[in-house]
């Protein structure tokens, strides 16, 4: 059950920031809600769970950019894979911890769709030089990330109550 409230926060993210990047005109350079819901998955939950919900944010993430099936999917799931065994050799923690790993796993995700794409023999190509970058897009998911935690956090409280037993003295 926990999964599928997971893809549902992930896709709820999504769908409310390409709204309005497509409002302002900046769609282009708007933070990943999906990066940002694997990110904190892989921080605190079993890989196969974080796999499931990067799979279906891809899928849905992919149908939305008409991207050939399989391409975001994929993406997604490598992204979600280094930062859950890269996060475990890193020493970090917090807020700023998980913005600045959001920020550097949507810079990687966005490569790896491009190389991805590349090498399918696929036309992909970034908007302009200032995305290409991939700076743009980082900070501005980093800063999501940075806000978003602390609600993610209670969420995932509520999703997964404490595993701990306690004494009772009756």
């Amino acid at each position: 059950m926990s999964v599928a409230a997971w893809v549902a926060i992930g896709w709820l993210g999504v769908t409310l920031t390409t709204a309005l990047g497509a409002r302002l005109g900046v769609s282009h350079v708007m933070p990943d809600a999906a990066v940002v819901t694997i990110v904190f998955l892989a921080f605190r939950r079993h890989p196969a769970q974080v796999v499931l919900v990067a799979l279906a944010l891809g899928y849905l993430s992919g149908r939305q950019a008409l991207a050939p099936v399989g391409l975001h999917e994929v993406a997604l799931i490598l992204c979600a894979l280094t930062v859950y065994f890269g996060a475990g050799n890193l020493a970090g923690s917090g807020a700023r911890f998980f913005a600045l790993t959001s920020g550097g796993a949507v810079m990687l995700y966005h490569l790896l769709v491009y190389l991805l794409a590349s090498s399918l023999g696929g036309r992909a190509h970034f908007a302009g030089w200032g995305t290409a970058t991939l700076l743009p897009t980082g900070l501005i998911t980093a800063l999501l990330a940075l806000v978003a935690e602390a609600p993610m956090a209670a969420i995932e409280r509520r999703l997964s109550p404490s595993e701990h037993e306690e004494l009772s003295w009756h």
